[in-house]
């Protein structure tokens, strides 16, 4: 049982104290390369770049595989195999092999597979087990099984108190284990003050006269790029006299789609004869020049759980026009002073919000240096890791790991 919280608020007093006591094993059963992933990768290699002992399983081949496959911070378990949500009993076998190794807690970071690992557990009582939750939740898991599944868990993590709700409303577990850990950036790398976002610009054919307005993300129809290429042609339908505007879509397609959704998107674009103005810049690891070579950011997706790319957008003093739902209420403000919201779907309302920035640039500068004060008192990646290493610490003591 917990003996009590201790204070232990400092990063190196708790990789201290969890040197020699954590063995953990990060899971990722995906072979997805989204948000849920991404994240899931550094916080583990920013885990074990303390020294921590960091194990991560995840689907062999998978982009996640790839990503950690020759870093140092991690010891890679690659899995042949995509194991049932319950009762998988490969799974079993995997398990009992890792815990024969020392694994003394795991952390999934899907909450559907959880029915194919907690039951393997439940004869382990000194091994702790963490979950994340990524997403938002639209079924009801009150119900016996559910219950026995999420009373083994020492915590549920999730990234906004919005999602902390929808999770209390659907799932059974105790109110104390759901814990809200925040997304969190390295704002050395998200610094507009050293990254400069010119040749970006330039790569796009966009001088510095031209309002640059992008969206970054995988190309899917829920994310709502049909949306804001309709809003552009909005803008340019009314576009002013020496007005100058670019549009830019950063993404590539979902992996796997079997239908082209960017082949639709540059069809719109050829209907609307945009292709001056909207620019296909495809898949971008250089996230904060991307960033820093817009003027206005929009994230139109119809349903967001949390939208990383939005906080990043702010650090980089970038004005933001995000669809409401999810958490997008936290990440603007109460009152919207760090960003804007819109419907979803409605290329009308996106276009209103975008020519208000357009003809307030004055407005678009004051609320992009607001939005990286909001993200630097609230997203930040050493606060997460330590809340992160904070939650482990408890979760071993709890389970007879002092």
């Amino acid at each position: 049982m917990d003996s009590g919280p201790r204070n232990l608020t400092d990063t190196n007093v708790l990789v201290d104290v969890l040197k020699d006591r954590l063995h953990v094993l990060v899971t990722c059963l995906s072979h997805s390369w989204g948000g849920l992933e991404q994240v899931s990768a550094s916080d583990a290699v920013d885990i074990g770049d303390l020294g921590l002992d960091v194990s991560v399983l995840c689907l062999e081949g998978s982009p996640i595989h790839e990503d950690l496959l020759n870093r140092k911070e991690v010891k890679v378990l690659p899995l042949g195999f995509r194991p049932r949500n319950y009762f998988d009993f490969k799974m079993r076998a995997e398990m009992g092999r890792m815990l024969a190794n020392g694994i003394n807690l795991v952390h999934c970071h899907q909450t559907s597979i959880l029915g194919s690992i907690v039951p393997w557990l439940w004869s382990k009582p000194n091994v702790a087990v963490i979950a994340t939750r990524h997403m938002m939740n639209q079924h009801n898991k009150n119900n016996p099984f559910h219950g026995a599944i999420y009373s083994r868990l020492d915590a549920l993590i999730v990234m906004s108190e919005t999602l902390r709700q929808n999770v209390l409303e659907t799932h059974p577990i105790l109110e104390r284990r759901v814990k809200v850990v925040n997304l969190g950036l390295d704002f050395n790398r998200f610094n507009p003050q050293s990254v400069n976002g010119l040749a970006q610009r330039a790569l796009w054919g966009a001088g510095p006269e031209t309002v640059v307005i992008g969206v970054v993300g995988r190309i899917d129809p829920a994310k709502g790029q049909a949306t804001f290429i309709k809003a552009a042609a909005g803008l340019l339908k009314g576009l002013k006299s020496g007005e100058k505007l670019k549009f830019v879509i950063v993404g590539e397609e979902t992996l796997g789609s079997v239908n082209s959704h960017l082949e639709s998107l540059k069809e719109m674009v050829a209907q609307f004869r945009m292709e001056e103005y909207v620019t296909f810049a495809g898949y971008q690891e250089n996230v904060p020049e991307v960033m820093s070579g817009l003027d206005i950011f929009v994230m139109p997706s119809r349903q967001e759980t949390f939208g990383l790319v939005a906080i990043e957008a702010m650090a980089m003093e970038r004005p933001v026009v995000i669809s409401t739902g999810g958490s997008a209420q936290e990440i603007v403000g109460a009152n919207e002073e760090f960003g804007l919201l819109i419907r979803p779907d409605d290329a009308f309302d996106l276009q209103r919000r975008l020519r208000y920035l357009l003809d307030n640039p004055e407005e678009r500068v004051r609320m992009g240096q607001k939005a990286r004060g909001h993200v630097l008192r609230n997203y930040d990646r050493v606060t997460r890791v330590r809340k992160t290493l904070e939650l482990y610490e408890r979760a071993l003591r709890r389970r007879g790991n002092p």
